[in-house]
């Protein structure tokens, strides 16, 4: 479940109707999964999202539950590749400009992707298994990569700097009526979050400085 079938026909149109298919479920599943949860979310409301009819749920996914777990690995396996590459390709090499680097990749895909955290949220809530296989899957790999850069005595801290970055990274996301309302202005517009990114290397120079590290 959670892949899309092998669908071996004639090439007359139906394979790449199938295809548009899917991906028409999986946009769906993700904007109604990422407002109402897996629970919350049925397989009519998505269907009639993507204008198909509800079999084809089952037909290309399984059941709800296997669209769902696509629609989770579709949304962390993008994360995943682009904190990797800002990590491993974007950076200067040392920890500091590594960090920086996922900080701002992280950003931007939050700001391209309004349904990421969303998604997050909701399934953490509801202490969902499939968020927590998937997201130590994906992003377990970058956390490796970066433990080679830190000195073993300081990699709890590092860790908190980690705990800290993701939610001062995701916060804005998930609260955005709240802080607009709160602060008169809006929290996720270019400017705002090029403030938060500033923000955040400031935090991330002041944690390393006081650790020494990643000069």
């Amino acid at each position: 479940m959670g892949e899309f079938r092998d669908r071996r026909v004639p090439a007359d149109g139906r394979e790449e109707r199938g295809d548009r298919t899917a991906e028409a479920l999986l946009a769906a599943g993700r904007r109604i999964f990422a407002e109402l949860g897996y629970h919350g979310a049925s397989v009519r409301a998505i269907a009639g999202a993507a204008e198909v009819n509800p079999a084809l749920v089952r037909y290309h996914f399984g059941s709800k539950e296997g669209l769902y777990q696509q629609v989770l690995e579709r949304a962390m396996g993008g994360l995943r590749e682009r904190l990797l590459r800002a990590f491993i390709d974007d950076a200067s090499g040392d920890l500091r400009g590594r960090i920086q680097a996922v900080v701002r990749a992280y950003l931007s895909h939050l700001a391209d992707d309004r349904d990421v955290p969303r998604l997050i949220q909701r399934a953490l809530l509801d202490r969902d298994a499939n968020l927590r296989r998937i997201a130590g899957e994906h992003l377990r790999p970058l956390l490796e990569a970066a433990r080679p850069l830190v000195d073993p005595e300081e990699r709890s801290e590092v860790d908190e700097l980690i705990t800290s970055m993701f939610g001062a990274l995701i916060a804005p996301f998930l609260y955005e009526p709240l802080l607009t309302d709160l602060f008169g202005r809006d929290v996720l517009s270019p400017a705002s979050i090029q403030r938060r990114q500033s923000h955040l290397e400031a935090l991330i120079d002041l944690v390393l400085d006081r650790l020494g590290a990643g000069a």
